[in-house]
C-alpha cells in the first residue's frame, strides 16, 4: 500500500537557516567585543585624567598652604601617584593686583608629553603688614 506523503517538511532547521543564525550571532559578538574594547579604553583615559587632576590639585594645595608666597617664574617636579610617576610644571606670574599671583599647573601623562591636566589658581600673597 502506498502511503500518502504529507508536504510538510521534516522537523528541524535547514543548513541555510543554521548558517544565517550563526552569521547573526557572529555579528552580535563582534559588536559586543568592540563595545567592550571602547569601554576599557575610555576607563583608562578617565583614570589617567583623574590622577592628573589629583596631582595638579595637590601641587596647588601645597603652594597655597605654604606660608611664603610662591616665587615668580617656572619650576618643574615629579609626583608618584597610582603607581605612576607624573611630571608637572608650575608657572607663577604676577597679576594686576599686587597681593595676588596667578599659578598655573600643567601635569603631563606618564611617559608622554600629553597634557593630562591644566589648572590655574590665584594665590594671595601675604604682606608683612598687620
Amino acid at each position: 500500500m502506498w502511503r500518502k506523503r504529507s508536504k510538510k517538511r521534516d522537523a528541524g532547521f535547514s543548513l541555510v537557516e543554521a548558517l544565517v543564525a550563526l552569521a547573526v550571532f557572529a555579528t552580535a559578538g563582534v559588536g559586543l567585543i568592540t563595545m567592550q574594547t571602547q569601554s576599557v579604553s575610555t576607563f583608562t583615559t578617565l583614570e589617567s585624567r583623574t590622577f592628573a587632576n589629583l596631582v595638579a590639585q595637590n601641587v596647588l594645595v601645597e603652594l597655597a598652604a605654604n606660608s611664603a608666597a610662591p616665587n615668580l617664574g617656572q619650576r618643574a617636579g615629579e609626583t608618584e601617584m597610582g603607581g605612576k610617576v607624573w611630571t608637572w610644571r608650575v608657572d607663577v606670574a604676577a597679576t594686576l593686583e599686587a597681593n595676588t599671583r596667578r599659578v598655573r599647573v600643567i601635569v603631563l601623562a606618564p611617559g608622554t608629553q600629553t597634557i593630562g591636566a591644566d589648572m590655574t589658581a590665584f594665590v594671595s600673597v601675604q604682606t608683612g603688614e598687620g
